[in-house]
């Protein structure tokens, strides 16, 4: 049996103790670098603003409800210009004031209940919508951002806004 003295044991010592931390190293580099090429987020975040803005269906119900919005402020307008006329006695005067006191009100609550129901609407469309987004891009959960900063800060790279909005719009033209 060969005998080894204390020096040589220290020295394979040392070279095994350099040679796992080498392969060690090399690991741990190679796991970085492959994660990070692979980098498949769970995480991602989207601008809730522009993504509202920009939803076909938005824009759609935008232009129902101006229609809408410009009957009904015509008909609104035409009652005040009557009541403003002069050649009207002081009786008939206030019942068309109290009729278009009436109509004006009828008419804020149109637009705050469409508005209110319309954004329910599209709010429950992009949801759906969102849900099968997260599910193709294996996202585990989608923050939502906007101008009051819910996400206080986001790597660009987490940023799908634009991908999402590509995705609901062709969902919504059924492509």
């Amino acid at each position: 049996m060969p005998k080894f003295n204390k020096f040589q044991v220290q020295k394979n010592k040392i070279l095994i103790f350099l040679f796992v931390n080498l392969l060690l190293t090399i690991a741990l580099g190679a796991f970085f670098i492959f994660s990070s090429l692979n980098s498949n987020h769970e995480i991602v975040y989207v601008d809730t603003n522009l993504l509202f803005e920009e939803f076909r269906m938005t824009r759609e119900m935008r232009q129902i409800g101006e229609k809408e919005f410009n009957h009904k402020k015509t008909l609104l307008d035409s009652l005040y210009l009557e009541v403003q006329r002069e050649d009207l006695s002081k009786e008939l005067r206030e019942k068309m004031m109290k009729e278009f006191v009436s109509k004006r009100d009828e008419f804020d609550q149109f637009n705050e209940q469409f508005a209110l129901e319309e954004s329910k609407k599209i709010w429950t469309r992009i949801s759906s919508y969102s849900e099968q987004f997260a599910q193709d891009n294996n996202y585990k959960v989608i923050l939502g951002s906007n101008t009051t900063q819910n996400v206080l800060y986001g790597n660009k790279t987490l940023d799908v806004t634009k991908e999402l909005l590509e995705y609901i719009n062709k969902k919504y033209s059924g492509l």
